[in-house]
């Protein structure tokens, strides 16, 4: 599911804490940690933010990708085993 964006001060972003753990596992392999923000927030500092807009390019292009891949993956070893089973 895509994270619904947060803005400060023009700034349209998502906190990679506040994401779902698959998603957030996934964002640090293969992103270019070169895109993380840091957005002081009143008192706090939030050392994990990433631009929506950079956000939203990886979850089309990389993340609902890979779902995708690991679903057919899923579906084609079930076939596979009943095809196996069938054939006994």
């Amino acid at each position: 599911m895509r994270a619904r964006s947060e803005n400060y001060r023009g700034i349209e972003y998502v906190q990679i804490s506040s994401l779902p753990v698959e998603q957030q596992k996934t964002i640090y392999k293969s992103l270019n940690h070169n895109l993380i923000i840091n957005i002081l927030r009143g008192d706090a500092l939030l050392n994990d933010c990433l631009q929506y807009q950079h956000y939203d390019a990886w979850y089309e292009n990389v993340f609902k990708v890979m779902v995708q891949e690991n679903l057919a993956s899923v579906r084609a070893g079930s076939d596979a085993t009943a095809l196996r089973l069938a054939f006994k």
